[in-house]
């Protein structure tokens, strides 16, 4: 399943760098669509680095969180090689956090910015409804046992103390209007190609950019987001209560069996001592 299992393949990054195109928007801006969109047989850039590749993976995640601590700009950029290089196209986390550092890596790849309609008050709402519980203490306690899950909450937890610093707002309080300047401006330094998107705009605006024809027949993808995250928490929780019980039922186990095992055992290893010498 998306988000649970490996579906990345083969490590590229031998490949070397091969980004094209860069999906600068947030999560919950359609990114798992554009993700899509961008690996379709009608635009091409296959594959695209999205979040559901980075969840599954315990080491590229412990990637991820190195980088995000990382204060020298060519160590962390050398880290970030080691998750995008091979790709041909990024969106959603963790491309946004680092899309200064993107930038600069992939200095020809073009942007497209996608934003969710009705901006910042819309964006946030969705992300309350969706991502939010990521980043609680809840998720944290009934997921401990898995380590995939401590390093996603553990992700957040980093991005939640560096979100002041890094956007000079409170928090996620204007954090969305602050985001889109941010990137505007930082392509407008590097005389970067963009665009500015969304998901209602379909294929005719992102193909033209791209220098790519608009499919005749073919619908947008439209990945709903919502649906798979609410799916997501209740695989997620359920996940983290059934290790929590194995651990608890092993405890209670070894408890109340172990000492009657033990002595058993010993009487056994007596009896087969005895045995041997006797022989």
């Amino acid at each position: 399943m998306r988000f649970l299992s490996e579906t990345k393949g083969p490590d590229r990054r031998a490949l070397g760098p091969q980004m094209q195109v860069i999906g600068a928007g947030l999560p919950r801006c359609a990114t798992s669509s554009l993700q899509a969109a961008f690996e379709s047989p009608h635009l091409g850039f296959f594959p695209c680095m999205h979040m559901a590749h980075v969840m599954p993976s315990n080491a590229r995640a412990e990637i991820v969180l190195e980088a995000m601590q990382e204060r020298d700009k060519q160590k962390r950029q050398a880290l970030l090689h080691k998750i995008f290089d091979g790709y041909k196209a990024t969106a959603d986390f963790p491309g946004f956090w680092f899309i200064d550092d993107l930038m600069d890596m992939y200095p020809d790849a073009l942007l497209v910015l996608n934003q969710r309609k009705g901006g910042d008050k819309s964006w946030l709402q969705s992300w309350n409804n969706s991502i939010a519980f990521f980043r609680t203490w809840t998720y944290l306690l009934l997921c401990l046992p898995v380590k995939n899950d401590r390093l996603h909450w553990y992700m957040h937890y980093i991005a939640k103390k560096q979100w002041e610093e890094r956007w000079h707002t409170n928090d996620l309080d204007g954090f969305y209007d602050a985001y889109q300047k941010h990137v505007l401006d930082e392509a407008k330094k590097r005389n970067s190609k963009v665009l500015v998107w969304t998901a209602e705009d379909s294929w005719g605006p992102l193909c033209e950019f791209l220098g790519k024809e608009v499919p005749k027949d073919e619908p947008f993808p439209w990945v709903n987001d919502t649906a798979a995250m609410k799916f997501l928490h209740r695989i997620l929780i359920a996940r983290g209560i059934a290790s929590w019980l194995a651990i608890f039922g092993s405890a209670y186990a070894a408890w109340t069996y172990g000492p009657s095992l033990l002595q058993k055992g010993s009487h056994l290893f007596q009896n087969l001592l005895q045995s041997r010498l006797a022989s």
